[in-house]
């Protein structure tokens, strides 16, 4: 009983860290956009860096909140004029409806079929890329290449949430 348990437990912390701690990435190449998930971690600077610094893609679509009585977005870039700083990189600002993953993907989705993107580079936390390709791929058949950064949470707060998250999408919410 007790090796069984222990089995179980070390299978768990391994399954762990190999969804939400070292999730299946690459070098991220050319694509039709860089999208960036909203959330915590440095994912703007990212997302700027692979589509205005790297030039891996003409547009870099930002997820973020807009707070209407201040006039301004949560994502810096969506502030400015629809150009990024110095490049000639197109910005793109929406706020998902809803406000989650879920809702993101789907905007993302529709952006994608609507503008004939075939590629995408998906800056999410490194916690987040298992549900987001899940969830994506559900929704989209383009390429999807995946950046992950650090979340500013820690990681424990950040686990227990994603294991909720992606049972979830496995069980109750299972369509795009």
């Amino acid at each position: 009983m007790l090796t069984a348990l222990a089995v179980t437990a070390v299978g768990f912390v391994a399954l762990t860290l190999k969804l939400f701690r070292y999730p299946s990435t690459g070098t991220p190449t050319a694509a039709d956009a860089v999208v960036m998930l909203a959330g915590g971690g440095d994912r703007v600077d990212k997302a700027v860096e692979l589509g205005v610094d790297r030039g891996l893609a003409p547009i870099v679509v930002f997820s973020a909140q807009y707070v209407p009585d201040q006039h301004v977005w949560a994502a810096r870039p969506c502030n400015e004029s629809g150009r990024l700083v110095m490049k000639d990189t197109e910005a793109l600002c929406f706020q998902p409806d809803p406000a989650t993953t879920r809702g993101e993907i789907r905007q993302i989705a529709q952006m994608a079929d609507e503008r004939g993107w075939d590629s995408l580079i998906v800056v999410a936390s490194t916690d987040q890329i298992t549900r987001a390709r899940m969830l994506l791929g559900r929704c989209w058949d383009g390429e999807a290449q995946f950046v992950g950064v650090p979340h500013s949470q820690p990681f424990i707060w950040r686990v227990a949430y994603e294991w909720g998250a992606t049972l979830k999408a496995l069980t109750i919410k299972r369509g795009c």
